[in-house]
């Protein structure tokens, strides 16, 4: 099957350990990511128990708190974990993530 290079996929799913460390009072965290035609992460978004987020994306690759992902996903897990682009672009187009200012947002 050959997929477009503008084919992009989203998924959504829930960790259930905290980050550990000096991130432990953070809690469980909800993952969405936008997966490119090459089944890697486009954009990253964490949403945390405590409410802090995290967005990370190609002009935001890492910070003190975490990076974008770097691994490929799998087939399975994409399909398994599926959202659709609108659930995404909500969350991703209305907070305002903890480790990016608002004026590279608005670059994007």
């Amino acid at each position: 099957m050959s997929l477009s290079k503008n084919h992009k996929r989203y998924c959504k799913w829930f960790w259930d350990e905290s980050l550990g460390g000096e991130y432990d009072d953070w809690g469980t965290s909800t993952y969405l990511m936008e997966v490119g035609h090459d089944l890697y992460a486009l954009r990253q978004i964490e949403i945390y128990e405590n409410g802090n987020i995290l967005f990370y994306d190609s002009s935001h690759l890492a910070d003190n708190y975490g990076m974008l992902c770097d691994k490929q996903f799998n087939e399975e897990d994409l399909q398994e974990f599926a959202i659709n682009k609108a659930e995404f672009e909500e969350i991703w187009n209305s907070k305002i993530p903890m480790n990016r200012s608002t004026v590279n947002m608005t670059q994007e």
